[in-house]
């Protein structure tokens, strides 16, 4: 019927637009998103460690169908894995995904950020903080890699958090080199009772900034860890959005 045309056209867009997403997710996303998170978590959907990343990295990295920028990230994340790799093997990576050499220096550049990339000898040490087990906590097979910026909002709300790496909160002091006491946030989870409006939420906020970008993940476990304690607010901010894309493109930056 005539009145029912113009509802029936919406429905039929929407049902594209689905059969569209599904059709990309099938193609290629559904293996490419496998393999990230194994590789982040180490383990496999089931929880089994695994022990050749290779075996799992090389298909995509020969896929026609998966981007370059796809297979950077999934290269990094198997170098982050291994905690650096030598020249020879990250030269190969290269030639398997046929990655242009202009585009080489992204993964290159990523030592900047205090990663180790290509390693000759020995590793830089680097700090890691000790991940939560968040077994119970519901997760898609697809997504199940919690961003590291959870657990710090979780640790700082606990006043859990390293004093070595994390001085600045919650009064403490932190003795600098030339003997004077490090800044401190003098009003770390008291400013918000000097507040006296009825409408205003009544409960400590957490600021959290992220230097150089801040995901969208990371700017969702803002709004978890503030919907599961209730009595907190975490806010959090940075400079601008990060979206993989833009990453990896800042990254190639670095060079110039």
């Amino acid at each position: 019927m005539p009145q029912y045309q113009k509802e029936l056209s919406k429905y039929s867009c929407h049902l594209h637009l689905a059969e569209d997403c599904m059709k990309q997710y099938q193609g290629s996303v559904d293996k490419l998103c496998k393999v990230e998170q194994d590789l982040a978590m180490g383990t496999d959907a089931e929880g089994e460690k695994i022990k050749d990343h290779m075996r799992n990295i090389v298909p995509i990295l020969l896929d026609q169908n998966v981007s370059t920028y796809d297979k950077i990230r999934i290269i990094l994340l198997y170098i982050i894995s291994k905690n650096g790799i030598s020249e020879e093997n990250l030269t190969k990576l290269i030639q398997h995904a046929q990655i242009p050499q202009a585009e080489k220096s992204i993964i290159i550049n990523m030592a900047n950020l205090g990663m180790n990339i290509v390693i000759d000898g020995m590793r830089r040490k680097i700090y890691q903080m000790n991940r939560k087990e968040r077994i119970t906590e519901q997760t898609y097979q697809m997504s199940r890699w919690t961003p590291v910026a959870k657990d710090i909002m979780e640790d700082a709300i606990e006043d859990k958090l390293d004093h070595k790496h994390f001085p600045f909160l919650a009064g403490r002091v932190a003795t600098s080199n030339l003997g004077r006491s490090a800044p401190t946030s003098a009003r770390y989870g008291h400013w918000h009772k000097d507040r006296s409006q009825a409408n205003i939420k009544n409960v400590p906020r957490l600021f959290v900034v992220i230097i150089g970008g801040v995901c969208f993940s990371e700017m969702r476990c803002a709004y978890e860890v503030t919907q599961a304690l209730k009595n907190w607010e975490v806010i959090v901010g940075s400079s601008h959005i990060l979206t993989p894309e833009g990453f990896l493109s800042d990254l190639r930056d670095l060079s110039s």
